[in-house]
């Protein structure tokens, strides 16, 4: 479906550059028009749940600096070869800036969506030998994209703290039942 999207916005660019219009401004309508069709075509089909990855005045700056750049490649078509089939190809930089913009959670940019639980106790030094043998493991399950070691190593603190308090009172619990007896 991308594919087909980013073939019909180049024959858009074709179209409105080569017969439609002339000279400078078919070379600029060409880059631009094909270009935004197949952003708000990514934008628009998107099957992710994102937002945008920056807050809305860097979004804004940042596409400004994608039009800067579409822009000015058209100042340098009498230098370059093949500018008419390299300006064909300009809406393949649509999915970076896709990715790059709305490639964020959705909501505001700086909330974590899990916040990193505060340890009950100060860490000991038997914690952090544990925590670096933890670190060796293959399967590291508290280990997700974008969580810095420091966070990891409070989740898995906190789980560390939640089991040894359930394997206190699973052994109170048993030493009660077995006084009963």
């Amino acid at each position: 479906m991308k594919v087909v999207a980013l073939l019909i916005s180049i024959l858009i660019g074709f179209v409105i550059g080569h017969v439609l219009l002339q000279g400078a401004v078919a070379a600029y309508a060409s880059i631009l028009i094909s270009y935004h069709v197949y952003l708000v075509f990514l934008i628009v089909m998107a099957e992710r749940k994102s937002g945008l990855s920056l807050q809305i005045g860097p979004t804004i700056l940042t596409h400004s600096a994608f039009l800067a750049l579409l822009i000015g490649l058209p100042y340098v078509r009498s230098k370059v070869p093949f500018f008419g089939l390299i300006s064909l190809f300009m809406p393949g930089l649509a999915p970076f800036e896709a990715n790059w913009l709305f490639g964020g959670e959705r909501g505001n940019a700086t909330t974590q969506t899990t916040a990193s639980p505060v340890a009950a106790e100060p860490a000991t030094f038997e914690d952090h030998e544990a925590f670096r043998e933890h670190l060796k493991q293959g399967d590291r399950p508290f280990r997700k994209p974008g969580r810095t070691v420091d966070e990891e190593f409070n989740f898995w603190l906190a789980d560390r703290a939640r089991k040894k308090a359930e394997a206190a009172a699973m052994g109170s619990s048993r030493a009660g039942s077995s006084a009963m007896q």
